[in-house]
């Protein structure tokens, strides 16, 4: 099945959305809530960016909990080192979700694609990458912009990810203004 790619987030506007008024926009710790998030998980966050939703992973997994955050583009990768190298419990790698060989088998409790599913080439891989770093009745939780993604996308994205062995949960549409849930769990 060939699903839509959409242009990578470009590293040069990350500034734009990495900023305390996002806030206003998107209740992050509400988002955290959302994705299932809880203390002491290992979080896999695919496209991290700059790291700004990682610093809220962070704090939600605490000390016994740790976030490894993935992105394709070094550039980002770098940001998100020198913005959030202090969190002690975050690893950040030049990664794609299409090639998690730094990641063991069932290893991840909740893997979470913070508006980034649309931009991976290689969705099908994708999912089965990450179903096999994910732990058993470990989580999926897909976050995609409402407009331009969310509303054309979501059921393609659904029949694929099930597709690839995982239970879909349920489809959150009103979580705020910017984005919506997809969230599935590994059986």
């Amino acid at each position: 099945m060939k699903l839509k790619t959409y242009a990578l987030f470009p590293a040069f506007f990350s500034s734009i959305i990495d900023n305390k008024f996002r806030n206003l926009f998107e209740n992050m710790e509400k988002n955290v809530e959302l994705m299932g998030v809880k203390p002491g998980m290992k979080v896999l966050e695919a496209g991290c960016g700059s790291g700004f939703v990682t610093e809220f992973l962070s704090k939600a997994v605490g000390k016994e909990g740790s976030v490894i955050s993935i992105d394709i583009q070094e550039k980002m990768i770098k940001k998100a080192q020198r913005k959030r190298g202090y969190l002690q419990n975050a690893f950040f790698r030049v990664s794609s979700a299409s090639d998690l060989s730094s990641v063991k088998n069932e290893e991840i409790d909740l893997a979470f694609l913070y508006y980034s599913f649309h931009e991976i080439e290689d969705k099908e891989n994708a999912v089965s990458e990450l179903f096999r770093v994910i732990k058993h009745n470990g989580m999926l939780s897909i976050k995609e912009p409402r407009f331009e993604v969310f509303e054309k996308d979501r059921e393609s994205y659904k029949e694929l990810i099930i597709s690839k062995g995982f239970r879909f949960i349920e489809s959150i549409k009103n979580c705020d203004f910017l984005g919506c849930y997809l969230k599935f769990v590994k059986n």
